[in-house]
C-alpha cells in the first residue's frame, strides 16, 4: 500500500522539511537521489522534480536484520517527494506491505506496524 500526502510547499521546501522530519523522529538520511536531475544528466529530462531518500533507524535495522538478514531485501526505507500537478507530494511504501511478502517472526511484523507508524509521522510532520 502505497502512503501519500498532499503538500502546499513548493519542492525544495518539502524537501528540506522531509529530511528535518526524518532526523526528528530519529531515523537518518542515508542518501538522496535527485531521479529528475539524474534523469536529465543522462539525457532523459522528465517535466517534474523528483527525490527519493533513503532513510534508516540503525537501531531498528541491526535488530531485524540480526532476526533475518533476508530482511534487508527491504531496506532501506524509501521515501519520495515529487512534484505532481501544480502541487507537491511526499509518499512511501508502507513497511508492513513490504514485509508481507516475506515469512516473518510476529515480532518483526509488530516492529513493521511500528516503522510505518513512525514513517506516517514522518510524512505529516514535512507536508
Amino acid at each position: 500500500m502505497n502512503i501519500l500526502l498532499d503538500s502546499r510547499k513548493p519542492f525544495d521546501r518539502a524537501l528540506a522539511d522531509l529530511q528535518r522530519s526524518v532526523a526528528a523522529h530519529g531515523f537518518s538520511v542515508l542518501h538522496v537521489h535527485a531521479l529528475s536531475d539524474t534523469l536529465a544528466a543522462k539525457g532523459q529530462p522528465i517535466d517534474k522534480r523528483v527525490a527519493v531518500l533513503e532513510v534508516c533507524n540503525a537501531g531498528i535495522a541491526a535488530r531485524m536484520l540480526a532476526r533475518d538478514a533476508t530482511i534487508s531485501l527491504a531496506l532501506p526505507c524509501r521515501v519520495a517527494v515529487f512534484e505532481e500537478g501544480s502541487g507537491t507530494r511526499l509518499g512511501t511504501i508502507a513497511p508492513t506491505s513490504i514485509l508481507a511478502g516475506f515469512d516473518v517472526e510476529p515480532e518483526v511484523d509488530v516492529t513493521a506496524a511500528d516503522v510505518e507508524r513512525t514513517l506516517r509521522q514522518i510524512l505529516a510532520d514535512a507536508a
